[in-house]
């Protein structure tokens, strides 16, 4: 197997394999980054915005579950007038008395209708509790109907008796119904408190408000049986009616403390004032006079119509309130949605502007800085290399890049009038490249390299214990290459094999040209098997490339690969080593040129 993570060897060039970051790819990479860290940055607060929206959105839907919640409790509560009406009227009710309590009955009815509509389709755990709580309360509202039908067809002697109490126990079941409607509502409030919390103030304001219109109606209700009666108040009356206006006045309290507290919305404020003057300036005022009365002996000056029709009308400022906080809250809602919408389009157009100025900056750099940058450093490195006759564009920029234009000019010029130098510096090369580790042509390791590098890296596969593996590649038919196109473009051919082979090799595998169209390659840490595959690869990506000729025709050209594998202890003669896998290169072109030929297979009778 050849292994991946094998250490880089020290020295290694880029013409063995080494990748350098250039100036261009650093540049671009420099830009991405730019781009990924503010596409992220924008790609945040758009989705922030987003959730914002989503958010209010669910819970204005939660909210508005919760109103029909309410709603139940709301509805309920007004069917008990008509139903204290209808058992303190005469025998038989009167038409009217009848009619309006079957509106009041098949209103309750359509509020819970509504609400277990509204939640019929939903799983979630929390509607699931709340459906649970309102079918209970609509079970608890048939059984106290029932009752109530059943004193009305009492006697009205019967039903008004001084002694009797049995009004009582149906009002006292309905009461019942509406602590079981205002749990449910609990359950959604807090539901839609958890999904948007800024609904949490209005919507506590509400269920007070709510609350406060129950605990108004129940005071009404202490009143059902002794005006029906026309007695004094019970004991029991007497002990509920004051818990129940202190509770009243708690509830209120509180309401104010969180208007004043919370600097509440105009029309709330003005919804709260109403309720002051209505409920507290006159209904309330109102049942502690019949409260007086009560206790004084029971002459209220009116029937039980009569003060269901005084005191109900009074208790609809409550409702207002509640009602008022609700559409509170939607517009505060609505307008967080609107302002969450109009800053998703901001920040989608600023996303798009930045992103152009990106690219345009990008754009001009490349264009002004680093193209004109790259190629007076071509210009530099082809003077560098004695190629006085590049064409050299010379700008008319005052800038810092004209004047380094200018400047590569004067070297130029300058650089010609020392032709004269030019054999010295030539020999002088030829000095250095003789004794150079980098092929000239390829820029990969020449043989001399090769051989010290080979003797480096079996150290290190010795110490490892590692298997390795030799390679050997020749260009088919590359003398007609050269004959046909001329040695330049047969430069041209070694060089982009080069490149190829390079690419594919790994940066610890050693790579050489190791003369004329032969290249030799050392892999430590890989078998016959593995080795024969990359060699296969190679192979396959030469004859995949395309090269053009002299006369610009493009054409390809194969190659042929020995492959010989050992462990690195039993490489103890590498020139040895070589003549085997020159053989096994010798044996895959004698078999028809244009693949990989195992040293193994040598000894195998097909030598």
């Amino acid at each position: 197997m050849c292994s991946s993570d094998l250490p880089a060897l020290p020295g290694l060039s880029s013409g063995a394999g080494e990748r350098r970051l250039r100036l261009t790819r650093l540049f671009l990479l420099t830009t991405c980054v730019l781009l990924t860290l503010v596409s992220i940055m924008l790609a945040r607060s758009v989705m922030q915005e987003w959730n914002t929206v989503s958010a209010a959105l669910r819970g204005l839907r939660a909210m508005e579950l919760t109103a029909l919640a309410m709603t139940i409790a709301e509805k309920a509560s007004f069917e008990r007038g008509p139903t204290i009406a209808a058992m303190g009227d005469a025998d038989t009710p009167t038409p009217a008395v009848q009619e309006r309590l079957a509106k009041a009955r098949a209103v309750s009815d359509a509020a819970f209708d509504a609400t277990l509509k509204a939640l019929a389709n939903s799983s979630r755990d929390e509607h699931r509790a709340a459906i649970a709580q309102i079918e209970k309360a609509q079970a608890e509202l048939a059984q106290a109907r029932e009752k109530v039908s059943r004193i009305i067809a009492l006697p009205h002697a019967e039903r008004t008796a001084p002694s009797s109490r049995i009004t009582r126990e149906p009002i006292d079941q309905m009461f019942g119904v509406i602590d079981i409607a205002l749990e449910a509502v609990t359950i959604l409030s807090a539901d839609a408190e958890r999904v948007y919390p800024d609904l949490t103030q209005p919507l506590v304001g509400a269920r007070l408000a709510a609350e406060l219109r129950e605990y108004a109606g129940r005071l009404g209700s202490q009143f059902t049986t002794p005006i029906g009666a026309r007695q004094p108040l019970g004991a029991e009356e007497r002990r509920d009616i004051p818990r129940i206006i202190g509770r009243i006045e708690e509830l209120r309290h509180l309401i104010e403390v969180r208007a004043r507290v919370r600097a509440a919305d105009a029309r709330v404020a003005a919804a709260i004032s109403d309720m002051k003057t209505r409920y507290f300036g006159t209904g309330l005022p109102f049942i502690n006079s019949l409260t007086a009365a009560g206790e004084a002996g029971g002459d209220y000056g009116m029937n039980l119509p009569e003060f269901v029709a005084r005191y109900v009308p009074e208790m609809a400022s409550i409702v207002k309130l509640r009602d008022t906080m609700f559409d509170t809250a939607r517009t505060g809602a609505a307008a967080s949605i609107a302002k969450a919408r109009r800053n998703l389009h901001i920040n989608a157009a600023v996303g798009v502007l930045v992103l152009l100025i990106e690219i345009s900056v990008f754009l001009l750099i490349r264009w002004r800085v680093l193209k004109p940058l790259l190629t007076s450093t071509s210009a530099v490195v082809a003077i560098a290399a004695g190629k006085l006759d590049t064409p050299l564009r010379v700008t008319t920029r005052t800038d810092e890049i004209g004047d380094m234009q200018r400047a590569i000019s004067d070297l130029r010029h300058t650089s010609a009038d020392k032709r004269r130098l030019e054999r010295e510096r030539e020999q002088l090369i030829e000095k250095l490249q003789l004794h150079s580790n980098t092929d000239f042509l390829t820029n990969l390791l020449n043989r001399r390299a090769f051989t010290e590098r080979v003797t480096q890296q079996l150290a290190i596969a010795q110490r490892n214990n590692w298997p390795v593996a030799l390679i050997m590649f020749d260009l088919d038919h590359f003398k007609q290459v050269n004959d046909l196109h001329g040695h330049a473009v047969g430069d041209t051919v070694l060089t982009e094999v080069a490149v190829i082979a390079s690419k594919l090799f790994r940066a610890a595998d050693t790579l050489a040209r190791h003369g004329g169209e032969e290249f030799i390659a050392l892999l430590v840490n890989c078998g016959e098997a593995d080795a024969e595959a990359f060699s296969n690869r190679v192979r396959a990506a030469i004859e995949a490339a395309s090269f053009t000729g002299a006369d610009g025709a493009a054409f390809r050209v194969t190659a042929s690969f020995g492959v010989a594998a050992a462990t690195a202890a039993d490489v103890t003669d590498i020139n040895a080593f070589t003549r085997l896998t020159d053989q096994a290169l010798y044996r895959a072109k004698a078999e028809g040129r244009n693949r990989v030929f195992r040293a193994s297979m040598l000894g195998n009778g097909q030598d």
